[in-house]
C-alpha cells in the first residue's frame, strides 16, 4: 500500500500536479503511522500476555506450597496437642500431695518423655513466594486482595517463628532441668527404649518421682505450656485461616 501511494505520489510530481503530490504524501505518512500503532499494539498485547502467564504460574505454585504449609500445620498441631496434654498432667500431678508416691512410674516415664522428646519445627515452603518479591513480579498480580496478603505474608511467618522459637526454648529448658535433676535411664528403661538400644535394664532402683516435687520445674513447666497453648489456640488458626484464604483466592483468580 505504502509503495502503491509512492507512485502517484511520484507520478504526480512528474505531472506538476503538487497539490495531490501532498495529499499522497500525507496519505503514505498515515499508513506509517497506522502501521506502528499496529505494532506497537501487538507489542502491548504479548507483554500483557506475558505477564498473565507469569503471573498465573507464580500463583500456582504458591498455591502448591501453601496447600503442603496447610498439612504440615495440621499435623504439627496434633503433636503440640499431645504436648499440651502431657504437660498439663504433670502439673496437675505435682499439685497433688500423693501423687509422687503413688503414681506407676512407667505412666510417668510416658508423660515425661513427649515434653522432653519433641520439638515443633516447621520448615515452611515459600521458594515461589521468594522469587516473585525478589524478581520485583508482585506488582504484576492483578488481584489487589491477593497482593495485599503475599506484601504482609513475610511478617506473618516472622510472627509464627518467633512463638515456634519462645516454645523451643522451653523444650531446652525442660531438657536441661530433666538432664541435670532427673534420671533418662528410668524413662528409658519403662518405655522400651533401652531394649531398642540393645543395652541392659538398669540393675539399680531408677525414678523421676522426685521431679513432682521440684517448684523449678513446675514454673518451667508452666511458661512452657503458656507458649504452647499460645502457638496452637491463637497463632496455628489464625495462620490456618490466613493460608486457606490466600489459596481460595488464588483457585478463583487461576479460573478466570
Amino acid at each position: 500500500m505504502i509503495k502503491f501511494f509512492r507512485k502517484i505520489r511520484q507520478k504526480a510530481l512528474t505531472n506538476n500536479k503538487f497539490s495531490k503530490y501532498i495529499l499522497y504524501a500525507i496519505g503514505e505518512i498515515v499508513l506509517v503511522v497506522i502501521g506502528i500503532l499496529i505494532a506497537l499494539q501487538l507489542n502491548s498485547k504479548k507483554a500483557k500476555s506475558d505477564t498473565f502467564k507469569k503471573q498465573q504460574n507464580y500463583l500456582a505454585l504458591i498455591k502448591g506450597e501453601m496447600k503442603n504449609n496447610l498439612l504440615t500445620l495440621s499435623n504439627e498441631s496434633e503433636d503440640l496437642l499431645s504436648i499440651i496434654e502431657d504437660n498439663r498432667k504433670i502439673i496437675a500431678l505435682m499439685d497433688s500431695d500423693s501423687a509422687a508416691t503413688t503414681i506407676n512410674e512407667n505412666d510417668l516415664s510416658s508423660l515425661l518423655l513427649m515434653p522432653i522428646s519433641r520439638a515443633i519445627s516447621i520448615d515452611y515452603e515459600n521458594g515461589a513466594f521468594k522469587e516473585l518479591i525478589s524478581s520485583g513480579g508482585l506488582k504484576d498480580i492483578h488481584n489487589d486482595s491477593i497482593r495485599t496478603i503475599l506484601r504482609s505474608w513475610e511478617s506473618k511467618l516472622i510472627t509464627i517463628k518467633e512463638q515456634e522459637n519462645a516454645l523451643r526454648q522451653s523444650l531446652n529448658k525442660t531438657i536441661e532441668y530433666v538432664e541435670a535433676h532427673g534420671n533418662y535411664r528410668a524413662v528409658f528403661d519403662r518405655i522400651g527404649l533401652s531394649e531398642d538400644l540393645n543395652i541392659n535394664l538398669s540393675s539399680k532402683v531408677t525414678t523421676n518421682k522426685h521431679l513432682l516435687t521440684s517448684q523449678k520445674l513446675e514454673n518451667i513447666l508452666l511458661n512452657y505450656l503458656a507458649c504452647a497453648i499460645q502457638l496452637h489456640e491463637k497463632n496455628y488458626p489464625t495462620f490456618k485461616n490466613d493460608i486457606q484464604s490466600l489459596i481460595d483466592m488464588i483457585d478463583k483468580e487461576l479460573k478466570k
